[in-house]
């Protein structure tokens, strides 16, 4: 079996561990999948690929259409965790520099803020109006923030 290369050796090792190779194509995972249903990601198609190392990880678009909801994972008979194989192939996808430019924005503003989403004055008077406290992120958790950042892939990133 030819063996997928993401661009990181740590990502290859931990790829090879995964049971991609009992993928029987049955199917089920792509039967279930809300993304499929709606034109996106094939899960069956990625995990055929990805085992026969045919996955162009530094182009392949339909990683980002995942909706993450793990129900292929709930239904693969066979322990492959296609779920857990999209989230890395993403990951070596985006140390590739293939990252859609919505998710980069949001990496980028997480990094400079500690927030996923911009503290718009309509978020502020929400929560306003809710009864919450300001999103104000203490300087010392900004700090813990971009220790984390650094030690991780995040870091590594190319975002613009």
């Amino acid at each position: 079996m030819k063996a997928l290369r993401t661009g990181t050796a740590e990502l290859d090792r931990v790829l090879e561990e995964r049971p991609i190779w009992k993928c029987q194509q049955c199917g089920l995972c792509s039967g279930i999948c809300p993304s499929e249903k709606a034109g996106g990601i094939r899960p069956i198609d990625i995990l055929t690929r990805a085992s026969l190392g045919v996955l162009e990880l530094d182009r392949e678009r339909s990683l980002w259409l995942c909706a993450v909801c793990n129900s292929c994972t709930e239904r693969c008979q066979m322990g492959v965790d296609p779920a857990e194989v999209i989230a890395l192939l993403r990951g070596g996808a985006a140390g590739l520099g293939n990252i859609p430019k919505h998710f980069s924005e949001e990496a980028k503003l997480f990094i400079r803020s500690g927030l996923s989403f911009p503290n718009t004055g309509m978020t502020k008077k929400l929560r306003k109006d809710l009864g919450l406290d300001d999103l104000a992120i203490p300087p010392e958790t900004m700090l813990e923030l971009a220790l984390l950042i650094k030690r991780t892939r995040l870091g590594e990133l190319r975002l613009d």
